[in-house]
């Protein structure tokens, strides 16, 4: 019987599965896992048990259904909160645990599908950093090694995302290169350097080709907030003002930094939240706005919103300005983001990840010009503003790209010989 290795991208925003060829010591290609799939789960309501939807079904019925039922997004950005432990859908209590469980399940299915084996043996990506907060990085890794348990896996092993990142690059090159890599996903960017030689790929032994290791949890879903903090919320009443014992002042701006994160837009439909709306609608000197911030809430617009925020961000890869268009009777949004006023707008992110990745470089002793490559893979490395910074350090001529979404996915299925070097033993 054939021998396989699963390497699981379980991503912010995408995930994927791959699948390594213990005897051809090869990626099995096959259509039936190509790409990757959105991180999307969906519970219609119901009184039934029924499973949840996946990855882009879960979008298209969520949305079919006006948004009624139970929708997660960037689950993974969950796993280091320690508040966090468990949620009732439908009656019926989820830990965050079963929930991923539930996600990895299915990425296993489909790969299990491939190689017509019930596959025990997995290697999962995981950020450089979950959280800066040693704790609760670990409860994070914890988290995730038991949903992979819960999926059906026994034998489990963990891979930095930007050092797959790496392996993935190694399989496209002739010869040996030391390469940055930075990993950009939807929550957070991290960054390797790492000693790379097509001769040494599949052997079990490479932690001396890993030079440095770090990231920080900022990435693509900030720069969407970016953009709904300063181009959207004064649609929906920030910076209004009312009168207060005589006194024009302005509104405070808690709402407003609720509805930055589409998830959070459900916390404000409670009774104190929604009475402080409806008084803004009356008070304000900006009603309208606050009539549709009300709309936003009760009717459980948020993700329907970022979708048209983030379709913006990314046709700003390629054109200098795109609309931003919202058809909501009671939320209508025409407006138009130029390349600049979001680069403008979200300056301080990309200072912020480019800040760290100097700090990281003399943490390490890495000087610049000891980097031959630089490899970018993740949406956000698309940002032409995050690009533009990299050319300034690097140059032009050392970046490399390619593989966007699925490099961090081949290189964990690549990383199986250093994680299960006595599937390689003869006799």
């Amino acid at each position: 019987m054939k021998r396989f290795v699963y390497g699981i991208d379980f991503g912010t925003s995408n995930s994927s599965v791959t699948i390594w060829d213990v005897e051809a010591r090869a990626l099995v290609r096959d259509a039936r896992i190509a790409g990757v799939e959105s991180s999307f789960m969906y519970f219609p309501y119901t009184l039934r048990r029924d499973p949840p939807l996946l990855g882009d079904a879960a979008k298209r019925q969520y949305v079919q259904d006006l948004m009624r039922g139970r929708f997660f997004q960037a689950i993974k950005t969950i796993l280091p909160n320690q508040t966090f432990t468990e949620t009732v859908v439908n009656n019926q209590t989820y830990l965050l645990e079963d929930l991923i469980a539930i996600f990895l399940r299915h990425l296993k299915a489909r790969a299990d599908a491939v190689t017509g084996q019930d596959v025990k043996r997995v290697i999962l990506g995981r950020p450089a950093v979950f959280s800066v907060v040693p704790a609760e990085d670990q409860l994070a890794q914890a988290r995730l090694l038991r949903a992979a348990q819960l999926a059906g896996f026994e034998e489990i092993h963990f891979q930095f995302e930007p050092i797959a990142a790496a392996l993935a690059y190694e399989s496209r090159i002739q010869a040996p290169q030391r390469v940055l890599v930075g990993d950009f996903g939807g929550g957070t960017s991290d960054f390797t350097v790492v000693q790379l030689d097509p001769r040494r790929q599949g052997r079990p032994d490479r932690a001396g080709d890993i030079l440095a290791t770090g990231g920080l949890p900022i990435a693509g879903n900030r720069y969407d907030a970016a953009t709904m903090w300063h181009k959207i919320t004064p649609l929906f009443g920030r910076g209004a003002t009312y009168e207060s014992w005589g006194k024009r002042i302005e509104v405070p701006d808690t709402l407003h930094r609720k509805i930055c994160q589409w998830d959070q837009v459900v916390f404000l439909k409670n009774a104190q939240k929604l009475d402080l709306i409806w008084r803004m609608t009356h008070s304000s000197s900006d009603p309208a706005a606050f009539a549709r911030l009300e709309a936003l809430v009760k009717e459980n617009q948020g993700f329907a919103l970022f979708q048209v925020i983030e379709a913006a961000k990314i046709a700003l890869t390629t054109q200098v300005t795109t609309p931003i268009v919202f058809t909501h009777p009671r939320i209508p949004i025409n407006e138009w983001l130029t390349r600049s006023e979001f680069e403008r707008n979200s300056r301080d992110l990309t200072t912020e990840i480019l800040g760290y990745l100097d700090r990281f470089l003399a943490d390490a002793g890495i000087s610049r010009t000891s980097i031959e490559t630089v490899f970018l893979t993740g949406g956000t490395s698309l940002i032409p503003a995050v690009r533009r910074e990299f050319e300034n350090r690097f140059g032009a001529d050392r970046l490399r790209d390619g593989g966007e979404f699925t490099s961090v996915g081949e290189g964990l299925a690549l990383s199986a010989p250093l994680f299960f070097p006595e599937l390689h033993r003869t006799g």
